[in-house]
């Protein structure tokens, strides 16, 4: 397998991970917006908060293991500079639903997909891949 198809190999196995924990995410989203609000504008930032927490554990532990098979930097490390990342992404994400929901007035749960794809493509994905999981293989 050439550079070019083991690079191609390792962005397919990222994204099915970031599947799994955006569906996670999503799943947390939504169950903190229905228990503390009625009209889908309530608490999105504090649901945004659990859901990335849930998605991030699942991300990071499929992430490190499967999609870039990077196990040998040690875990706390590894961990620590996930965990710096996705308070970043966090941050990121946090920034794009205040413009959707606050500002643009769209519903906090029709928001949150466009958001949280635009915050992966944007930032989340190139940071793990480049400084989380920089030196595993290919």
């Amino acid at each position: 397998m050439n550079a070019g198809q083991r690079e191609a190999a390792s962005a397919v196995r990222a994204a099915i991970p970031s599947v799994v924990a955006t569906l996670t995410d999503g799943a947390f989203y939504e169950l903190v917006l229905l228990a503390a609000t009625r009209a889908g504008r309530g608490p999105y930032a504090a649901a945004a908060v659990v859901g990335a927490v849930a998605g991030g554990v699942t991300n990071f532990t499929l992430n490190r293991r499967w999609a870039f098979r990077a196990t040998s930097d040690p875990l706390v490390s590894q961990s620590a500079r996930y965990a710096v990342g996705s308070v970043m992404t966090l941050l990121v994400l946090e920034a794009v639903l205040w413009v959707i929901v606050g500002r643009l007035g769209f519903d906090a749960r029709a928001a949150w997909l466009p958001a949280k794809l635009f915050t992966w493509v944007a930032f989340s994905y190139p940071f793990q891949r480049v400084v989380v999981f920089a030196g595993a293989e290919r």
